[in-house]
């Protein structure tokens, strides 16, 4: 079969999570109920697709970092015409915590996820504390999480980590075992097993009912701010490029919010200017740009600009009222004349 054009591919196989309200409603992407099965970090899909083949009825989704890992995911599931797929590009941790309602996944795989082998490394690793909290309220009652590993070291780790917990428990009567009844390889699995490398697989299954309240994220209004009144289009370039790279830091909800303004473009059609802007909240991470739109009639308009197509939360909208506090602080004859960011 021919592989689609990359848009086709994009816009059947992925889910736009950032312009979806929060927890995603799974059945109505996939037009259908089913079990649904998450795998973190699918590698080159084989694993992924293999399951979906196996088993038509339920939902997939898979969570990866790496654009290349998208790109082949996509030419397999074309390939073997599987439209019951999902994939997610964005931090595992994240991802899990937010667009999964509690207990709403039947099973969880994670096929060996980077072990970070050197110890100040650690707090990188995927399996945590906080994550396996966060995954066992994900899953529901009698739900599953699948771990494998071949990295002893990590081995203990996950050990520890799941051992000093109390929502899951372990399907045998050790932590972990060294062969899964049914399970078919991955490429890197199959590779260690060949060369004689002990794989640790963890089968932990949820106990029962977990009290977890749903916190719905509904997609706000882009934020924009008018400000009116005299002003020189120059001066509040040269402001703006002066501030490039300049970061603020706020805490909101107990999570730290990062706002940098990283460039400024003012060679633009209509005179207009496009600051690019990086926000960080947590995990997530949003690259977009601030249009500064001179209109003629003593307005200045604060607005996102398409480009990145980020999800207004809480820390975009700061960026955008930081900017026009930026203007307003050092323009005094401009006023705010309206807002939409509401914080």
């Amino acid at each position: 079969m021919m592989s689609l054009p990359l848009s086709e591919e994009i816009q059947k196989y992925t889910v736009p999570w950032l312009q979806l309200d929060w927890p995603i409603d799974w059945p109505q992407i996939f037009d259908r109920p089913g079990d649904l099965v998450l795998e973190i970090g699918f590698g080159n899909g084989h694993f992924l697709s293999d399951m979906a083949t196996a088993r038509p009825d339920a939902c997939f989704v898979g969570i990866e970092r790496a654009w290349g890992s998208m790109r082949r995911l996509f030419r397999r599931l074309n390939a073997l015409k599987l439209n019951h797929v999902r994939a997610i590009e964005g931090d595992a941790a994240f991802l899990l915590q937010h667009v999964f309602a509690p207990q709403s996944l039947s099973e969880i795989w994670i096929n060996f996820s980077d072990p970070w082998p050197k110890e100040r490394h650690h707090n990188r690793r995927l399996i945590q504390d906080t994550f396996v909290k966060i995954l066992a309220e994900r899953l529901k009652p009698g739900g599953e999480v699948t771990i494998a590993t071949d990295h002893a070291d990590y081995a203990t780790w996950i050990t520890d980590i799941l051992t000093r917990q109390s929502d899951l428990q372990s399907i045998y009567a050790t932590p972990s075992v060294h062969q899964l009844p049914g399970r078919t390889p991955t490429k890197y699995e199959q590779k260690a097993i060949d060369a004689g490398v002990p794989i640790h697989y963890f089968a932990w299954r949820r106990k029962s009912e977990l009290s977890v309240e749903t916190h719905i994220q509904k997609v706000g209004n882009m934020p924009n701010i008018v400000l009116e009144g005299a002003y020189q289009r120059e001066d509040i370039l040269t402001l703006i490029e002066q501030a490039t790279d300049q970061v603020w830091r706020e805490n909101h909800r107990d999570m730290q919010v990062v706002i940098k303004m990283t460039d400024i473009y003012c060679q633009l059609p209509d005179n207009h200017g496009l600051i690019s802007v990086m926000v960080r909240e947590g995990e997530l991470a949003q690259y977009f740009g601030i249009s500064l739109l001179f209109r003629k009639n003593n307005q200045l308009l604060v607005k996102l600009a398409p480009m990145g197509q980020p999800r207004p939360t809480w820390g975009v909208k700061k960026a955008v009222q930081k900017v026009a506090d930026l203007i307003l602080e050092t323009h005094p004859h401009l006023w705010l004349a309206s807002s939409t960011v509401g914080l």
